[in-house]
């Protein structure tokens, strides 16, 4: 078989070999303390993250027709290898001595069919990128550099995520089922995993290169620390809305966002100095204001208050502001849980429910408090299995990362199981407030 190359007509040239797409990614310096496959031996977050993106966009390039397409890494010490390729654990950088010799990737990549005319794209960094090109050049073989424009690995890993989405999909949609929906408090990180997280906004504000969302997600304002910090806000609303309004065109699939709160929980009301009535007008005033200056974004309303009454009077707060809270259709935030008493926490559930409250959302609700009202809540958050798998575990079992409380795998073990426990709770509700 042999092709032809655009634009020099009637000269023939043999075909590769390897006659589909070849993708390489780089070797990670996180690795096993053991011998294993290339694909399990490299643990550090940013080669899982191109592992899977790259393999999905293989997978894609099979399922539309353009042929076969396969991942190789390319190793400091061996060079170009196939996945399944059992290593022993080394340390040793590219640019290092001892270092795989362009000669040898040369080489190797003849035996692995790449030759005059092959499709090879790179997603290296700089050094891996030199010593791939300079060798397969000898080969007239031209690397497709796809980090070409990027400045970083925050750039790097936005490519990634872009490269890896099946656009054809459609679009994510949060997973029904018994329980409430647990929204999994994470880092920039999580966009990665495929599950619903909560992120919050503290996380992302200085984060030059967003990452691509790969499942539903939701932002907390930081309201709790940013009052304990501060004393009151320092970011200006309309700061605000421009940077969540960033995240929602540029992350994607953003459900929902959390106002510019004031907790009434008894800590702040000492920090502030302020009652409990000030925090619950200027938490009411900020929904207020920001759903008039950004209807696009889902603002959702919070309630706080000192005891149970002070909820009841924040739900009056809102209505005498001309929000029906009994009528919203967007989830309503449950805020100054953490730190009460578990039969506190659920009585203040209970009473909002029976107010005539639904599609609740338990800011930092767990355990116990699952077990008494989980199933009077539509969606809770927690970032409680980060602080779980660190004593439990240490260093990760799946073999994904490095530790445990880094690990997607066990983020989404621990969501699942708080949304099983608020499932199967035997929960007593209130009688109505209203008729």
């Amino acid at each position: 078989m042999t092709t032809t190359p655009a634009g020099v007509p009637g000269v023939d040239y043999p075909a590769p070999l390897y006659p589909g797409i070849t993708y390489v990614i780089p070797c990670g310096g996180a690795k096993l303390d053991r011998a294993a496959p290339a694909a399990e031996l490299y643990i550090g977050s940013m080669f899982r993250h191109a592992l899977v993106n790259v393999e999905r966009l293989a997978a894609m390039d099979e399922d539309e027709g353009r042929g076969p397409a396969r991942v190789l890494i390319l190793s400091a010490l061996h060079g170009l290898v196939e996945l399944g390729t059992v290593l022993e654990p080394y340390d040793l950088r590219i640019d290092a001595p001892g270092s795989v010799t362009a000669e040898t990737l040369a080489a190797q990549a003849l035996d692995l069919g790449i030759d005059w005319g092959s499709a090879v794209y790179a997603f290296l960094p700089r050094a891996y990128l030199a010593r791939l090109d300079e060798a397969l050049r000898t080969l007239d073989v031209y690397v497709q550099d796809v980090y070409e424009a990027c400045r970083g690995n925050g750039d790097q890993r936005r490519v990634l995520s872009i490269a890896g989405t099946d656009h054809r999909a459609p679009a994510p949609v949060v997973p029904a089922g018994p329980g409430p929906v647990v929204w999994i408090g994470a880092d920039v990180n999580g966009f990665t995993w495929g599950v619903p997280i909560l992120v919050s906004y503290g996380r992302l504000r200085d984060v030059q290169t967003l990452p691509v969302a790969r499942a539903p997600w939701v932002l907390d304002s930081r309201g709790f620390n940013e009052i304990r910090e501060h004393g009151e806000w320092t970011i200006d609303p309309a700061a605000y809305v421009a940077d969540c309004r960033r995240y929602a065109a540029e992350i994607g699939h953003l459900q929902w966002v959390a106002p510019q709160d004031w907790p009434a929980g008894a800590a702040l009301l000492e920090r502030t100095g302020l009652t409990e009535a000030e925090h619950q007008a200027r938490t009411v005033a900020s929904v207020v204001q920001l759903r008039a200056m950004a209807p696009d974004l889902n603002v959702i309303a919070v309630v706080t208050g000192k005891d149970v009454a002070g909820y009841l009077r924040c739900i009056d707060a809102y209505a005498d502001a001309g929000i029906d809270l009994r009528a919203e259709r967007l989830p309503i935030g449950v805020g100054a849980l953490v730190g009460r008493a578990p039969a506190d926490a659920a009585a203040i559930v209970q009473v909002l429910h029976a107010a005539g409250l639904r599609n609740l959302h338990g800011f930092g609700v767990k355990g116990r408090v699952l077990d008494l009202v989980g199933d009077l809540l539509a969606s809770v958050d927690s970032a409680g299995w980060s602080d779980e798998a660190r004593r439990r575990t240490g260093a990760c079992p799946h073999g994904l990362v490095a530790w445990e409380r880094n690990c997607p795998r066990a983020a989404q073990e621990w969501g699942a199981g708080l949304r099983a426990r608020a499932a199967g709770a035997d929960v007593q509700e209130a009688l109505p407030l209203f008729g």
